[in-house]
């Protein structure tokens, strides 16, 4: 059944030139903060790394998969609230048994939320979504003596980044907690790369392209559904674990529907389908975020209107611009 399914071509093979390009831009980034010492880059950065995390993790869904989740970013703040909690209140010192409890006890919450989702499609999916993203908002919104309520989730500690028991640094320090997410990011998109490129990225595809089609051939829908929706919350909850080690804090806001759309839109400006791109769009959309913000407090009205000019005139996202320059270039 899986040698009848293909991969796009948008996603197909690595070339020599690929390879150096992405070994040239992970080389960049590592030597960044060696070259700018300035923390509020280094921080700006991280920031990017962490969110094009999460957009990646939405593409999973939407790009390759055809479901839209409109506060994914739900997922991110569950995790980000149990690290905090953990490290707060059972082992300030133990970072990677923190991380770890928080994508479990984020894909403990997904599982059942996606069981239920996937039992629909369509509008009726997102709509799920955005219910059960406001009911997990609500909660760490209202439930003032764990989350903090609307003051958020405040002294988490920094614990030690170590391996093996080799000390690597301090998860304080802005620089070892960027490199940090640099590894830990490029691992997951290395590893969802590969997992998209095999007979079960071949099937989540299918099921995009035609459920009924899948269905008929003998495909699980439900189950494929299941398993790319997890696959999106484990990646989240990744983020999330880094999100509150980098920021030392996290509020409800984090988790609005708000904050989700701005989600969405950067997998819309990278580039569905492609994993790299809603990185790219994570990058450009906290950039124009940050620069609009230090003209005017009105910033969303601005940042808003440039997303609209650039969903318009690159309905394809950036990635789609090398597609562009190709035709041009035949012409």
């Amino acid at each position: 059944m899986d040698k009848h399914l293909t991969i796009p071509d948008n996603d197909k093979g690595i070339t020599a030139y690929k390879i150096a390009a992405i070994t040239v831009l992970i080389a960049g980034l590592a030597l960044f903060p060696f070259v700018i010492t300035n923390r509020f880059y280094i921080s700006l950065i991280n920031e990017m790394l962490i969110y094009g995390l999460l957009a990646m993790s939405l593409d999973v869904l939407l790009g390759y998969t055809g479901l839209l989740s409109f506060m994914h970013n739900a997922y991110l703040g569950i995790s980000a609230y149990v690290v905090g909690l953990f490290l707060i209140h059972i082992s300030p010192s133990s970072l990677w048994l923190a991380l770890v409890a928080g994508v479990i006890f984020t894909s403990v919450v997904a599982l059942p939320v996606g069981w239920v989702q996937v039992r629909t499609g369509g509008l009726a999916f997102a709509l799920l979504t955005l219910a059960f993203g406001m009911m997990f908002h609500t909660i760490v919104w209202k439930w003032y003596g764990l989350t903090g309520g609307d003051d958020g989730l405040m002294g988490v500690p920094n614990p030690a980044i170590t391996i093996f028991g080799w000390k690597i640094g301090d998860s304080g320090d802005p620089a070892t907690m960027y490199l940090f997410t640099l590894v830990i990011v490029a691992l997951c998109y290395l590893l969802t790369r590969r997992i998209i490129r095999s007979p079960f990225g071949a099937v989540l595809e299918a099921i995009r392209e035609n459920e009924e089609r899948a269905a008929f051939i003998g495909i699980n829908v439900r189950m494929y559904k299941l398993f790319g929706w997890m696959l999106a919350c484990m990646l989240a909850g990744v983020a999330g674990a880094l999100f509150i080690l980098y920021k030392g804090y996290i509020g409800p806001t984090t988790m609005s529907a708000f904050a989700g759309a701005g989600v969405l839109m950067m997998v819309l400006l990278g580039g569905l389908g492609t994993l790299w791109g809603p990185l790219v769009g994570a990058a450009i959309f906290i950039y124009i975020q940050d620069y609009i913000s230090t003209m005017t407090e009105h910033w969303e009205i601005y940042l808003g209107m440039v997303v609209v000019l650039l969903v318009l005139f690159l309905p394809t996202g950036f990635v789609g611009l090398g597609s562009y320059f190709k035709r041009l270039g035949k012409e």
